[in-house]
Order: C-alpha cells, then structure tokens, then sequence
C-alpha cells in the first residue's frame, strides 16, 4: 500500500510540473462548509487525496490506526491512506485557518480524489495588501483582465459561485460557472443566455444588485441574440450573500 502512496504522489507531484500528466481518477469536486462536518467514501485499499484550490492542508488527524500513512503534497494537497472497515471521522486544517471533519465511510477500490471549495472564502490578509495598493478602478480591470487571461492574482483561491449573485434580467437566464476569492472582492463568471427568439440589449446595469462592484462581459456587442449565450465577469464585496447582506 505505501508503494501505491508513492506512485500516487509522484503522479502527483509531475501533475504540478507538467500539464499533460492526469491523475488515474478525475476529482469529484465538493463544496465544505466552514467549521462543518460531511461524508465522503474513501478507498482502504489505495490511497486517497484530498486538496484545497488557493489553500493548503497543513493537518489531517483521525484516531489513532485509523489512518495507515499521510503526507502532504507540495501543492497543498493531502494523500492519505487507510485500512479502516468501519465509518470514522477525519479532522482537516488549512493554512489559512479553515477547518472541518469529514465522516469518511471506507470502501474497497480505486483510490478517491476529492477537490474541496470552501462555501464561506477565508480571510486572506496578505491578499488584502494588493487589493488596496492600486486605484479602485485600476484593481477592477486587473481582475477582469486576469480572469480573461486564466492567471488569477496571488492569494485569490477558487470558492463555490454564487448560483443567484446579480440580478437576471426578464427572457435570460444564467448558470454560474466558475469562482475565485481574495480578501476585499471576489470574482463569479456566469454564462448569460437570451431565452427569447429576439435580440436583448446588454446593459451592465442590468445586471446588478447589492454588493456588486462591477459587470463585465466577454464580449463588446451592445445586444446577444435570440438563443445567443455570452461569458460575464461580475466583481462583488468578498463575504457578502446574495441580497449584499453580510
């Protein structure tokens, strides 16, 4: 079984270096409530890994035999193995001071590959300075720019979307597809469909609500046809629900 750990973390460790090495298993992507508890299957016949997008597992505790070996990945990630036949409970900590428990139920097989998103984003301090060294507006575009571009700033980490973060004007819809968050702001991308059988005028205006900063969409057309869809950018106070209440 240790073997198969150290198989699992050189695949792992060549999966941070290289873009074209893939995990035997795709992760099943999971949101974790803070401070929370939830149930996952594990395999006690391979390892398992469970990581954190823009956080890092600092601990991972169970009692004791529970967990057969553990080590942390440098990417932030845990790999863990265990033989356990019975339901126990796992305690996971984060180095940005997250923590939950997860009620693992151990199963024979492959090896299960978790990618947990925090419902509620952490606080990121240091993230906080570059947020508040540039001009509002300036900080507004850096961030519309990075989320064109695929590279988000140092220290935003991938949070759950906000499903109803702007309003929805009447004949769209909208999915939430992706999400990051720093200290101050966060960042949802939605996919905007025009339900209707005619063009809809685009209006940034259109689309907002308390706690909004800013809307922007992928594209510069001033209308999205009937059955049309277009990615948008929306900008909003960190820590702030739907309605912009916190």
């Amino acid at each position: 079984m240790k073997n198969n750990l150290s198989a699992l973390f050189f695949v792992t460790a060549m999966l941070g270096a290289s873009p074209v090495c893939v995990l035997a298993q795709s992760p099943s992507t999971l949101s974790f409530p803070q401070g929370g508890q939830f149930r996952l299957s594990i395999s006690n016949t391979d390892p398992n890994m469970i990581f954190i997008p823009g956080d890092s597992v600092i601990a991972i505790t169970a009692q004791g035999g529970m967990l057969a070996d553990k080590r942390t990945t440098s990417a932030g990630g845990v790999l863990f193995t265990s033989v356990a036949t019975k339901p126990f409970t796992l305690f996971v900590e984060t180095a940005l001071g997250q923590t939950f428990s997860v009620v693992a139920t151990p199963v024979r097989g492959e090896g299960r590959v978790y990618r947990l998103l925090s419902a509620e984003p952490p606080e990121r301090p240091e993230t906080r300075q570059w947020e508040t060294a540039r001009p509002y507006e300036t900080l507004l575009v850096s961030l519309n720019r990075a989320v064109l571009s695929g590279v988000m700033p140092e220290g935003y980490g991938e949070v759950e979307p906000l499903a109803n973060g702007v309003r929805v004007p009447g004949g769209m819809t909208l999915s939430a597809a992706k999400a990051w968050a720093g200290d101050l702001l966060r960042v949802d991308r939605y996919q905007i469909r025009n339900a209707n059988t005619w063009s809809v005028a685009l209006r940034e205006q259109d689309f907002w609500r308390p706690g909004v900063r800013a809307v922007m969409f992928d594209s510069n057309a001033q209308t999205l046809l009937g059955g049309g869809t277009l990615m948008m950018t929306v900008i909003r106070a960190s820590g702030e629900g739907n309605d912009g209440q916190r």
